[in-house]
């Protein structure tokens, strides 16, 4: 039965059915509070399983985890350090009974199954690995049972370098299920109270490792009503206050223009912010038009035509510029991160230097003495016609800026 998981009029996100259990077990007694927080909010009943002292009681724990659950119930696994090559271990074999377990995501295993592994197609599963930060490389254990004439032999686990996988991504393309390796960080790198605590690597694993339990749960999520209202206000409504209630409160939402470093983070400085220079004074002239929107498991894409004339101050896009009267034509990438049904992060992307060749400030004919010893007799900025290609590829011409094309 799919779970229908939508965001209810305060913007949270609410099951319409029973709330799904999600265990998230590690080493020690306490766990991280900001990643059990992180997953409550998402809409799951988090109980937290500590590993102990591991062995016979804890894969014992592991094997009953859903005796009390009803007909059609399921719940998720998310494991860290070694009690997630525990769990690996334990849902590897045939014999567990897991038709109860949906989603099995196991952060920094120290070991982790036979790379030709093929886990049960009833749950989903998710491996993420720790490439390093150190001189010497880190490796990972790899558990094979070894099988003759049918008979399978003893256990036995060799260490294996973590390579970079393939792509941008990490994925480990030689490994049956899924396993993405992350570069430049150690294990622990998904644990706020840790030193080896790392933003980036955590947020892209948070994506992913969302995904694979949302999907295991057959949930249905809608992301865009909340960011849809979050816009309507900058543009239209123009209220800051109900603005300000789209964002989360934990973590600190924070707003990035990435151009020109102008937002803020928490509710305190984004409200003074669109207050104060946003929304100070109503733009005459501005047109705005969707071209693109991806929406993904905890973020939504938007590239947005832009067109407006400047004829007031615009603090966000030409900080500290008087109005020059200019009509600009620009496209914007907005990156907008989502967190429990409300907006966390918007981080927005545009080509400044072509905001600036339209205003006037930049003339692509001062080309500096050095380069001009060099052969360029013009800078490479493109003006409004880079935002006109991209809403009509065929409206100018490819190219151009290449000599000999």
């Amino acid at each position: 039965m799919a779970l229908q998981y939508l965001a209810d009029r305060n913007g949270w996100l609410s099951f319409t059915h029973s709330t799904p259990t999600l265990y998230v077990t590690a080493e020690d007694d306490d766990f991280d509070v900001e990643t059990l927080r992180a997953w409550r909010d998402e809409g799951f009943n988090v109980k937290y399983v500590p590993m102990g002292k591991g062995g016979k009681t804890y894969v014992n724990t592991l094997h009953h985890l859903g005796d009390s659950m009803g007909i059609g119930e399921r719940y998720g696994i998310v494991a860290f350090g070694d009690a997630a090559s525990i769990c690996l271990e334990v849902y590897s074999e045939p014999k567990t009974s897991t038709s109860k377990l949906c989603s099995l995501v196991a952060y920094y295993p120290s070991s982790i199954p036979d790379p030709r592994h093929r886990f049960s197609s009833s749950f989903r599963v998710l491996v993420h690995l720790a490439q390093g930060t150190g001189e010497e490389e880190s490796t990972v254990g790899v558990t094979r049972r070894p099988e003759v004439l049918g008979i399978q032999g003893k256990k036995r686990t060799v260490r294996k370098r973590i390579t970079p996988g393939i792509g941008t991504g990490g994925l480990q393309s030689r490994i049956e299920y899924p396993v993405w390796t992350y570069e430049g960080v150690d294990a622990g790198f998904a644990e706020h109270d840790l030193d080896e605590y790392d933003a980036v690597a955590d947020a892209l694993a948070w994506s992913r490792s969302l995904d694979v339990v949302r999907r295991g749960f057959g949930a249905e999520v809608d992301l865009q009503r909340v960011w849809e209202e979050n816009v309507e206000q900058k543009f239209h409504g123009r209220s800051t206050k109900k603005i300000m209630e789209t964002y989360t409160t934990e973590p600190a939402p924070f707003v990035n223009f990435t151009p020109t470093l102008v937002g803020g983070r928490g509710h305190e400085e984004l409200t003074r912010f669109y207050r104060e220079y946003f929304m100070a004074d109503q733009l005459p002239a501005l047109h705005l038009r969707l071209i693109s929107r991806t929406v993904g498991v905890d973020r939504i894409v938007d590239e947005l035509y832009v067109q407006f004339s400047h004829t007031i101050d615009m603090p966000w896009v030409l900080p500290s510029v008087k109005p020059t009267g200019k009509k600009v034509e620009i496209v914007v990438v907005s990156i907008v991160g989502m967190r429990g049904g409300k907006v966390w992060s918007e981080r927005l992307y545009w080509d400044q230097a072509s905001v600036l060749f339209q205003v006037g400030l930049l003339d692509p004919d001062q080309v500096p003495e050095e380069a001009k010893k060099q052969g360029l007799e013009m800078l490479p900025v493109a003006g409004s016609e880079a935002a006109r290609k991209i809403m009509d590829f065929e409206s100018e011409d490819t190219n151009d800026m290449i000599d000999d094309w």
